[in-house]
């Protein structure tokens, strides 16, 4: 399957299958999967992914997906607070969470 549109919420594949995120909101916080950072890999804009996808935390604030071995793309998570709110977030595909409390990096 191949991507066909990546936009700030989600990643969307020619099989109908997506990537999007979702985090439990407090106050004033807005935690968000920064998928437009995708639409300068070509590599992975080009890619032919096979199922099942492959989800991994990372421990610099994001995610990768794609399948193992070197077909494994980063996306950056960010949270846009003062520091007193949660910053994480829920990856879900196809509407399942397949990573919970993926660490977004606090930006002000």
């Amino acid at each position: 399957m191949k991507i066909v549109k990546v936009n700030r919420y989600g990643i969307y594949f020619d099989d109908g299958s997506e990537i999007t995120f979702e985090y439990d909101k407090c106050c004033c916080e807005f935690n968000y999967a920064e998928f437009e950072y995708l639409n300068g890999d070509k590599i992975c804009l080009n890619t032919n992914f096979k199922e099942p996808l492959v989800f991994e935390k990372t421990r610099n604030y994001g995610f990768r997906f794609g399948n193992k071995p070197n077909k494994m793309f980063f996306v950056p998570c960010y949270s846009e607070q003062n520091g007193c709110y949660d910053n994480s977030l829920r990856i879900l595909y196809n509407d399942k969470i397949v990573l919970d409390e993926v660490e977004a990096e606090i930006i002000e």
